[in-house]
């Protein structure tokens, strides 16, 4: 999944997806900003109008005033003669979505993810866990320092200066590439998801997809959707029950091959579902009839996944829209 941009779904008629809101022309503050706080300089060539937005929501949306937010956003996109669905992470998100009378749907955003690159692989086990997180507080890292041989995965910085509860643990300080990364997932044990509430938690399905179990709390937002008795244990937030969590997957390991056949076979059942529905609003947009299957071919296999979709919002400018039609 991929920020600060779009993803072009069909060109007739314009489909896009993002996860970064869109920025509306509409003006809504005496300071110029526009809701979704994009910059006053940013623009869109004329020719680029899309007629259907799908917005995913990268967190959970059911407290009213996150929602509200949505409700805004939705009105505001048919001011401006654009139609946007709401895609939620979480059963009880779509019931709140579904109160307000938000037009969308439920597809988790672990659908974007990319099995080409996260897959299993023939690589040692140097690590009883890995967890990839921001060092924020809702990721809850302290409740991992009863992990022996931890790896802590973030956008860079000093892991021991911020939680020195896991001076023990090793972390990058740089970016990782996604395929240093997914090297890390197979010299882990399992992988850890500890926050209370997020989104859909794309490392969760990515630790799935490399063929590592997971230590899970209970949590808001739609990551166990793909959690299974097979692949995942689920502990209350304390930190022994974690540890004790990632010796049971260390001592037993399940068959890799086996936790990535499951967790994607779901992923591609929701990938079809969502290709229904795009070619729902390819047909009544005016551009013909698309088998969902195809649809799903087209953006999901191929090497690079469906960022060979994603166009930077600095970049529209200069986008050739040919090259992603279908």
């Amino acid at each position: 999944m991929l920020f600060h941009g779009l993803y072009i779904l069909a060109t007739d008629p314009l489909i896009v997806s993002t996860f970064s809101g869109y920025p509306f022309k509409t003006k809504l503050a005496p300071s110029g900003k526009v809701l979704g706080e994009f910059p006053d300089n940013l623009s869109f060539p004329a020719s680029f109008e899309p007629k259907y937005v799908l917005e995913h929501v990268p967190g959970w949306a059911v407290p009213v005033h996150r929602m509200a937010k949505f409700k805004a956003r939705q009105i505001l996109h048919r001011l401006e003669r654009r139609e946007h669905s709401l895609l939620v992470n979480a059963p009880d998100e779509n019931r709140v979505r579904q109160s307000f009378l938000i037009r969308g749907d439920r597809f988790s955003a672990n659908l974007y993810i990319n099995e080409h690159l996260y897959k299993p692989l023939a690589e040692p086990k140097i690590y009883d866990a890995i967890y990839t997180a921001q060092l924020a507080a809702f990721k809850r890292l302290s409740l991992a320092k009863q992990v022996t041989n931890l790896m802590v995965v973030s956008y860079g910085g000093d892991l021991h200066a911020y939680c020195p509860e896991l001076h023990h643990a090793d972390f990058n300080r740089e970016f990782l590439p996604r395929p240093e990364l997914a090297r890390k997932y197979n010299q882990a044990y399992a992988g850890l998801c500890l926050s209370a509430q997020e989104g859909a938690m794309l490392a969760s399905c990515e630790y799935l997809l490399c063929g590592i179990p997971v230590v899970s709390t209970p949590s808001k937002g739609g990551r166990d959707q793909f959690f299974s008795p097979h692949n995942s244990i689920i502990v209350p937030p304390d930190p022994d029950r974690v540890a004790q969590a990632v010796e049971q997957w260390k001592a037993a390991p399940p068959d890799p091959t086996e936790i990535r056949q499951e967790v994607l076979g779901k992923i591609n059942a929701l990938r079809l579902a969502y290709c229904t529905y795009i070619a729902k609003l390819i047909d009544r947009g005016g551009g013909g009839s698309k088998q969902p299957a195809a649809l799903m071919e087209q953006y999901f296999n191929n090497p690079e996944g469906i960022a060979t979709r994603f166009v930077k919002f600095a970049d529209l400018q200069h986008v050739d829209l040919e090259k992603f039609s279908i």
